[in-house]
Formats: structure tokens, C-alpha cells, sequence
């Protein structure tokens, strides 16, 4: 029994200081995916957050840290400012596939 609690204490401690940078790699090439994602990850992030908020390891810290990142993804998604690297980088790639 004590082993099933170590491995999901490390399971959550590992996702909490994963989860932040979550919205930042889910679909970078696609804008509106990602808007979702982030919101989604927002969502999830402000209930662990405040369910695993007295946590020894500042778990519920991360998982409000996700919040902040999921808003400021969502905001330049739905603004467009990550359009023209996209566009760049789509351009190079076919380039560099000719």
C-alpha cells in the first residue's frame, strides 16, 4: 500500500512541475488547437491548483503558474501574434524540403 502512495505522490509532484510548460509545446503550428489546449490546461491547472493548494512541494505554486502561461497562450492565439513566425517557419520548411 505504501508503494501505490510514494508512486502517486511522484506521479503528481512530476506532473506539477511538468504542467506549466504544457500550453507552450501542444500544437505550436496550429493556432486555434492551441488556443483550446491552453484554455484547457488553464481549466485543469486553476482546479489542481486549488485542490492541491497545502501540498508540501508548493504543487498547487505550479499548477497556478500553468494558469498564468495557459492565459498569456490563449491571448496571442486568439490576437494572431504568432501568425507570422509561423508563416516563416512553414516557408523555410519548404524551402529546406525542395
Amino acid at each position: 500500500m505504501t508503494v501505490i502512495v510514494v508512486a502517486l505522490a511522484v506521479a503528481l509532484m512530476a506532473t506539477s512541475y511538468v504542467w506549466p510548460f504544457v500550453p507552450l509545446v501542444i500544437y505550436p503550428m496550429r493556432r486555434w488547437r492551441g488556443f483550446w489546449a491552453a484554455l484547457y490546461c488553464g481549466a485543469l491547472g486553476a482546479v489542481c491548483a486549488v485542490e492541491f493548494r497545502d501540498f508540501h512541494y508548493m504543487v498547487g505554486d505550479f499548477f497556478e503558474i500553468s494558469v498564468a502561461v495557459s492565459v498569456l497562450r490563449a491571448i496571442v492565439e486568439a490576437s494572431g501574434l504568432a501568425e507570422p513566425a509561423r508563416r516563416k517557419r512553414q516557408e523555410s520548411r519548404a524551402r529546406a524540403s525542395r
